[in-house]
C-alpha cells in the first residue's frame, strides 16, 4: 500500500502538457494534490521526464503555470506528474482550488432531488 503526504481529489479540469515546446492536449484530469496531478494527454510520457503544465481548474479565471513538473510514471492508467516548489501566487491558486475540493468530499455525496408526488 503506497502512502501519500497529500490526498488525492478527483477533480475535471482541463489544460496541456507542454515538452520541448510542443503542447499536448489534457484529454481527462483523473486527480489533483498539492503536489501532483494525475492526467490522460497524447504526449509521450516517461518517468524522469521534465515538462510545463497549463491547467485550467474550476472558479479559477487564469490558468495554473507549472513549470519543470516532472513524469513520475506513465501508463495505461495516465500520467502521473510531480509539481516543483510553485511561486506563491500558482500556490495559492492550486491551494484555494484543493480546499474546495476537500470540502466537497466532506459534505460527501448530496442527495438527488425527490420530486414531489400529487
Amino acid at each position: 500500500m503506497v502512502v501519500r503526504k497529500h490526498p488525492r481529489f478527483h477533480a475535471s479540469f482541463s489544460g496541456s502538457v507542454i515538452h520541448q515546446q510542443r503542447s499536448h492536449t489534457i484529454h481527462r484530469s483523473l486527480d489533483l494534490s498539492r503536489k501532483g496531478c494525475r492526467v490522460q494527454s497524447t504526449v509521450q510520457a516517461f518517468a524522469g521526464m521534465k515538462v510545463d503544465l497549463q491547467l485550467y481548474l474550476p472558479n479559477s479565471q487564469t490558468p495554473l503555470l507549472i513549470q519543470n513538473a516532472i513524469v513520475r510514471w506513465a501508463g495505461s492508467q495516465g500520467i502521473g506528474i510531480e509539481f516543483p516548489v510553485l511561486t506563491s501566487l500558482y500556490q495559492q491558486q492550486l491551494e484555494g482550488t484543493i480546499q474546495e475540493l476537500e470540502a466537497t468530499v466532506a459534505r460527501g455525496p448530496q442527495p438527488s432531488p425527490v420530486g414531489i408526488r400529487r
